[in-house]
């Protein structure tokens, strides 16, 4: 232990000339001057191995001594240092290259779609920009794939699922589409049937022979517009087109509880920044947690590379958000209305995008186990026609 110790202070190997030399090794003894490796040459001469930092300490001796002294060897860490240091271009210009290597090779060079169509695929790569995965930035400042899919997701609302991987780097993004199917375009000669039961609200009858009129009840399937005109012996056949605006009733059950429990981010947040080498955290930047009473704490860690080697380390973010924690109460009647509006949203988007709410009813409401269960009947006016063939039999 004590030799590693005296090779890392660094230590010379020097050679004792006079007539006095024993007198001056006893001497160094004696002073608390660590002396090793005595190896006596003659009786003018001997070799000893002294520490760098006793040097000073032993040339006065020496002079007391009238003794003189040969540097045969350096040896230790400083002495390497300093011959290292003579070759500091060399040895610069291989650390800017491992430095150089190792940040390419923790960027994103690469980002490949594979499932999307063109239009699709545009939509993606913007999101996907907007959450920061472009080419040429750091992965390890990214948030992780599980985070970068989910937003992904939430983001487009055309895709059913959208997978993500990263392979050193490279991103690439698998997408399945939500399969929509295609309205069947009829063509030749029609009619037009209703889609659902209805009250006929209003009629806009383009081509074929009106069958119903405004206040007329039809069930699903009833015929509205005939493509049937002219001369019963003798009709013509048409493509009938128009508008038929039908009242419709929805009903949409909801619940609303009285009392409800959560936390909302005041907008506070710091952020720490670590270095695990061996599962060990080390803090690089960041080292004050805040001094919030109510927190969550997320981790993302981020494997480092250096070209296709993963190294034994990683870069950690930790971020901690200030939480708030809230209790909303609504009374019956406020519950009721709260109710309403959930109802009304949920109902919207099943809608078709040209249709009106005209009016709303609570059907039903009772309050049990601490919620409100509201049933609601909507009054929708929507277009309820759809193109329906006629059948050409041969001959006519």
């Amino acid at each position: 232990m004590k030799t590693k110790w005296n090779h890392l202070k660094g230590y010379v190997r020097v050679e004792i000339i006079g007539q006095d030399s024993s007198s001056f090794i006893n001497t160094c003894i004696q002073s608390g001057i660590s002396l090793w490796d005595i190896q006596p040459l003659d009786d003018n001469r001997a070799l000893v191995s002294i520490s760098v930092s006793d040097i000073q300490r032993a040339r006065s001796i020496l002079k007391e001594n009238k003794l003189k002294i040969r540097i045969k060897e350096k040896k230790g860490t400083p002495f390497l240092l300093k011959r290292m240091w003579k070759r500091n271009g060399f040895i610069l210009g291989m650390l800017s290259f491992i430095c150089l290597l190792f940040l390419l090779s923790n960027m994103i060079w690469n980002i490949n779609v594979t499932g999307a169509n063109p239009k699709t695929e545009y939509e993606l790569r913007k999101a996907a920009v907007e959450l920061g995965v472009t080419k040429g930035k750091f992965i390890f400042l990214l948030p992780n794939v599980r985070e970068i899919q989910r937003d992904l997701t939430e983001k487009m609302d055309n895709v059913t699922w959208i997978g993500v991987t990263q392979h050193g780097t490279s991103y690439r993004f698998e997408v399945v589409e939500k399969e929509i199917p295609e309205a069947k375009q009829v063509t030749g000669p029609r009619h037009l049937v209703a889609t659902k039961e209805a009250v006929i609200h209003s009629v806009f009858v383009e081509k074929g022979q009106p069958i119903v009129g405004v206040n007329d009840y039809v069930k699903k399937g009833s015929l509205l517009v005939s493509g049937l005109i002219g001369k019963e012996k003798k009709p013509q056949l048409v493509s009938a087109k128009g508008e038929i605006w039908g009242e419709v009733w929805y009903q949409t059950e909801v619940e609303v509880p009285l009392n409800t429990s959560f936390q909302t981010y005041t907008g506070k947040s710091k952020n720490r920044h670590y270095v695990s080498l061996f599962g060990l955290n080390v803090p690089v930047y960041g080292f004050s947690e805040g001094e919030f009473k109510d927190k969550t704490e997320t981790l993302n860690e981020s494997p480092l590379y250096l070209a296709k080697w993963k190294m034994p380390f990683s870069y950690i973010k930790k971020e901690i958000r200030e939480t708030d924690g809230v209790k909303r109460s609504y009374s019956k009647a406020e519950a009721i209305e709260v109710g309403k509006k959930m109802a009304k949203k949920e109902l919207s988007k099943k809608l078709p995008h040209d249709a009106k709410i005209n009016g709303e009813k609570v059907w039903q409401q009772n309050v049990s186990n601490g919620k409100v269960k509201l049933t609601m009947l909507y009054q929708v006016i929507e277009n309820i026609a759809s193109a329906q063939p006629i059948p050409i039999q041969q001959g006519e």
